[in-house]
């Protein structure tokens, strides 16, 4: 009689208050779970019945569930449930080697266990693309199209910037370039290097992607794993998708990803072979707001244009004087334009990646 495997697949996902939702999210993942995979779902602060019918979701479409109910303090938040649900794993899946997260208001695709597991035989860490649920595209026809394709046009110049002058950073130049929680893999022994999420209420991904990326981890930023996105307007994480998409609701200004510094700040920093790993985290007194962006795109581009090559990683002259390493400011998550913009952006190109 051949024994069931042990699962050695953890699928991590925080839910609060998700009943509405939890039953897509799981049932996208019912036709692609085998006997290696465990789906954990830590339920926090949570006041209607997603915990029930999660149970009863996974139990009518054979997916070996976890659930953890907890109360989290008021300065805790997703970072702190998705380190539950991997400190979990950790301890009771002794032959542990893969850890997936995902968003109980996200729908993965038929393949995203299948694809992010291939990435890994080759990466340490796979950050896959967002997309939004096509069924509430409708809220994203109140952004400011016009604002959103300054925004896409900088990001796209940001991450070829560090592709060509950041050591070990010439894959992202081309790719969606986001960490995010809603799709994010990895190996255990990636996770353990990094020392898990950050117990934080908002940006627990991107610290992790750049902790892997300081400890010399294999991160890739891929097309073919994606993940449906809600557009909800009412989310349940602070500085969220959903606060960021209100923000851009309108032709109102207002502040960039804090992954995308000042034009000027990149090149001093690269200059002086300062810059941290990508994604950066921008200080709040640093931080653009997308009407200030031509001015900041001009340089950039006539920077590109002059083919300077930077001296990185060597010692500041006087002219890259005033070089500091940014700091661990308090992040603030916006949504993401893709690396190329179009001149109408399409609902992807408004949420991608956020």
């Amino acid at each position: 009689m051949i024994r069931p495997q042990p699962p050695d697949i953890a699928i991590v996902i925080p839910a609060r208050n998700e009943a509405a939702r939890i039953a897509d999210c799981l049932t996208a993942l019912a036709g692609q779970v085998s006997e290696r995979v465990r789906v954990i779902l830590v339920v926090n602060n949570t006041t209607d019945g997603t915990a029930g019918l999660a149970r009863k979701v996974a139990s009518g479409n054979g997916i070996n569930l976890s659930v953890l109910e907890c109360t989290l303090a008021a300065h805790e938040g997703v970072g702190t449930a998705r380190r539950m649900g991997c400190d979990h794993a950790l301890r009771t899946m002794p032959g542990l080697r893969s850890l997936l997260t995902t968003d109980a208001d996200c729908i993965v695709a038929p393949d995203w266990i299948a694809r992010n597991l291939a990435h890994l035989d080759e990466a340490d860490a796979v950050c896959g693309r967002i997309e939004p649920m096509a069924s509430e595209t409708e809220i994203l026809v109140r952004v400011d199209t016009h604002l959103g394709v300054l925004e896409a046009t900088y990001r796209r110049l940001v991450q070829d910037f560090f592709a060509r002058h950041v050591p070990g950073h010439a894959e992202i130049a081309g790719t969606h370039g986001e960490a995010a929680g809603a799709s994010l893999a990895l190996t255990r022994e990636a996770y353990v290097m990094a020392g898990g999420f950050v117990p934080v209420k908002c940006g627990e991904d991107r610290r992790l992607v750049r902790a892997l990326r300081r400890a010399g981890a294999r991160v890739r930023h891929v097309d073919d794993v994606t993940v449906q996105a809600s557009c909800r307007l009412t989310g349940r994480a602070p500085g969220g998708m959903s606060d960021a998409l209100k923000e851009r609701m309108g032709a109102r200004d207002y502040l960039i990803d804090d992954g995308l510094p000042p034009a000027d700040w990149l090149i001093r920093q690269a200059g002086c072979g300062r810059l941290g790993p990508w994604p950066l985290l921008v200080p709040a007194r640093l931080r653009l707001n997308v009407r200030d962006l031509p001015r900041h795109i001009e340089m950039l581009e006539t920077f590109r244009n002059s083919e300077r090559v930077l001296p990185a990683a060597r010692t500041p002259d006087a002219s890259l004087s005033k070089c500091h390493v940014i700091g661990a400011a308090p992040e603030r998550r916006t949504a993401i334009i893709p690396a190329v913009p179009s001149p109408r952006p399409s609902a992807r190109s408004i949420l991608n990646g956020a």
